[in-house]
């Protein structure tokens, strides 16, 4: 039942995702899924358990920002390929196994490197919100019919009708976003997330300097 669930995700979305439509692709009643399952919530749970536990985490040890390089590109992929999952890890937070288990490795790959607990837990959360925000932008696109526009053409359109000594921000900015593909664009911002831990990462392994000691007249 799950895995007919989890092949209605990657064709429909998670969203579509209901009793009924699950129904009908197994043929039988939707009264008949009630004896397995609870509700939607508990069939999108299990749903999403399901499509986590799909991902392979990277080995362990290594460099924990060299670590969630990989990962990134991992569950990007697998996000990608059924719309809607991380539209729910936002919403619901790391609720499933496989996102705990993310959770722990993170925290824990930044504490060994240097980072205090409290601050590894709110890093984590800031990249992974970064993530599945990424990839949720990114899933239109994607499963968009032939001929679909390429995305933000309204807001090119917008911003390039201003006059450009009015807002040079957006006169020198727009083009190059219009230029930037969904791949590189992607991995840019990847960039720019990882490059921020690893300078909190260095930060803290740098020996503080010690103040020198006044001379007692």
């Amino acid at each position: 039942m799950v895995q007919t669930a989890v092949v209605l995700v990657r064709e429909q979305g998670l969203r579509q995702l209901s009793m009924r439509t699950l129904a009908e692709r197994l043929r039988v009643t939707p009264m008949a899924l009630y004896k397995h399952v609870a509700n939607r919530d508990a069939l999108v749970l299990l749903c999403a358990e399901a499509i986590l536990q799909t991902l392979v985490l990277p080995a362990e040890p290594q460099d924990p920002v060299a670590w969630l390089r990989l990962l990134a590109g991992r569950l990007r992929a697998v996000g990608l390929s059924h719309p809607g999952l991380m539209e729910f890890l936002l919403d619901q937070g790391p609720v499933v196994h496989t996102a705990l288990v993310i959770l722990d490795r993170t925290v824990s790959g930044l504490h060994a490197a240097g980072i205090p607990w409290k601050e590894a837990g709110a890093l984590h959360n800031t990249f992974f919100s970064w993530l599945a925000g990424a990839i949720r932008r990114q899933e239109p696109w994607d499963v968009g019919p032939p001929g679909t526009p390429p995305p933000f053409e309204r807001f090119f359109a917008a911003a390039q009708a201003l006059p450009a000594r009015d807002y040079p921000g957006l006169a020198h900015s727009v083009p190059h976003m219009r230029a930037t593909g969904v791949e590189r664009e992607f991995e840019q911002s990847l960039g720019f997330m990882l490059e921020g831990i690893q300078r909190r990462i260095d930060a803290r392994q740098v020996p503080s300097r010690k103040r020198p000691r006044r001379r007692q007249r």
